[in-house]
């Protein structure tokens, strides 16, 4: 008798005051204990501990031990449970799954595009799941795949983001007007399309090379660049270039900085000249705008791979 007043106790901790009686459920759920952690969050449920969380944990325990009908039962209780956006979208993913495993695509479909409305990026999981066999056979899921994708990576699909994106390339860089190789620069996307990073080396007599950042402001909505070269760490070196627009074939940016004792500002522009060639232009004013004096004056042509 005293066994099973223990086992009460045990399994219906929170309801009498104990501690949560799903730590060791969760603890078997964590180490992937499936089987074991099955019963015990029957328990938890049949004495009214149930949230969410816990109908998805069951639900989950059941998806591993393949009782399919028993997963779908419980995540939609979870549904019903009203889970935070987050599990929510984890709940619908693992639908997703076990309607995939049942192969009843169009569930699996619908609970997939529920996920992904609520931000779902699991590429690993649709590309390497094996629960995903049936639904990668269907022409609809390479859709699907590319919203995932999407979802992980939003600048991919954010028009602002690509509006640099003429610049992207392995160019050799010419003096404008001569044939004088003044460096190489390979531009790259980077940080999931949500920056143009630069990779410039100078040709010729004077070694130096150095990166630049390009990104939106997601405060001002303009592109910013951030130049550091490699003349060491001095004022001049190092370049902060903004309110950065796209208009009329060119990104145009400005800068300012302070050269002893004196402001200087200036432009600095990227003329679009067609799918294999860019100019690059720089210019500076030390009076305040009325006279400019041209600080250099490029031709970036595409390298052919």
């Amino acid at each position: 008798m005293k066994k099973i007043f223990a086992v009460f106790l045990f399994s219906h901790g929170a309801v009498l005051g104990q501690p949560s009686a799903t730590k060791v459920p969760d603890s078997l759920f964590a180490s992937q204990q499936w089987k074991a952690a099955i019963p015990i969050y029957e328990n938890v449920v049949k004495a009214g501990g149930s949230t969410a969380l816990t109908w998805n944990r069951l639900g989950y325990c059941y998806h591993n031990v393949g009782q399919l009908d028993l997963a779908i039962k419980n995540y939609l209780i979870s549904l019903q449970n009203n889970p935070a956006p987050f599990l929510e979208q984890v709940v619908q993913s693992r639908l997703a799954r076990v309607y995939s495993l049942k192969n009843e695509l169009e569930k699996s479909f619908a609970s997939m595009d529920k996920a992904l409305v609520l931000g779902y990026t699991n590429m690993n999981e649709l590309e390497n799941n094996s629960d995903f066999m049936n639904a990668r056979r269907d022409k609809r899921f390479e859709g699907k795949k590319k919203q995932a994708n999407e979802n992980a990576f939003p600048c991919l699909k954010d028009s602002r983001a690509k509006e640099f994106d003429f610049w992207l390339g392995n160019w050799d860089v010419y003096v404008r007007g001569t044939n004088t190789l003044a460096g190489k620069s390979k531009i790259e996307s980077a940080s999931g399309g949500c920056m143009v990073l630069e990779n410039w080396t100078a040709i010729g007599g004077v070694a130096h090379n150095g990166k630049s950042m390009n990104f939106v402001d997601p405060v001002t909505g303009k592109w910013i660049q951030v130049w550091v070269g490699s003349s060491g760490i001095v004022p001049q070196n190092i370049t902060r270039f903004y309110d950065g627009e796209y208009k009329d074939g060119a990104m145009r940016f400005v800068f300012d900085r302070e050269v002893n004792g004196s402001k200087i500002i200036g432009r600095f522009i990227f003329y679009n000249e067609g799918p294999n060639q860019v100019r690059q232009f720089n210019e500076q004013s030390s009076d305040g705008g009325k006279t400019w004096t041209t600080s250099y004056d490029f031709t970036y042509k595409r390298v052919e791979k």
